[in-house]
Parts: structure tokens; sequence; C-alpha cells
């Protein structure tokens, strides 16, 4: 199994406003980057699991899992959320759909 997608987990910091500046500072993402393997969920395994076929499910896996807080998972320039998320031992396994 090879670990070569590139996958981000961004999270989101809240936007603040600064007094000295007198205006409202957007928010910044904190982008962490590791490897996956990313593979598409068989429509089959979607039925099964989820009880319906969406066309932009992902399984994500990680050869160790990443334990810090974050917002959504981006990979090939899409954004993704997490359905499911398995730790399975060092591992991980999430199971992402497509945001939008």
């Amino acid at each position: 199994m090879r670990y070569d997608t590139p996958t981000f987990f961004v999270k989101e910091t809240d936007k603040h406003y600064d007094p000295v500046a007198g205006e409202w500072i957007q928010g910044e993402q904190i982008r962490t980057k590791k490897y996956a393997n990313v593979t598409h969920m068989g429509a089959e395994r979607q039925q099964a699991v989820f009880g319906d076929v969406k066309a932009n499910r992902l399984v994500v896996r990680l050869q160790r899992a990443y334990m810090a807080a974050y917002d959504f998972v981006e990979i090939d320039g899409k954004t993704y959320h997490a359905d499911t998320e398995r730790l399975p031992g060092d591992t991980q396994s999430l199971v992402v759909m497509q945001n939008g």
C-alpha cells in the first residue's frame, strides 16, 4: 500500500478584533501536511456502511494517527469533512466526503 497522496489537515483559527488597528483580523488556517493512501469508496461498501451511495466519498489511510484537532481535510485542492474515523493500533483510517 502506497502512502503517496499529500493530504492536508486544516485547522481554522477564529477571527478577532485588533483594537490598535481598529479592524477585524481574519482568522488564519493552520495546515499540516501528511502523506496518505487515498482510495475511492466502492458503491457496495457505501451502501452497507452508510445506507446510501455518494460518488464523492474517499477512504484516507495514514501510517501514523493524526491526533491534533482539525476542521477539514484537503486533498488535491478539494475540501472534505470526516464521516467516520477508525484508529486501529498506530494507524488511522478516515472516510471523508467532499464539502458542497
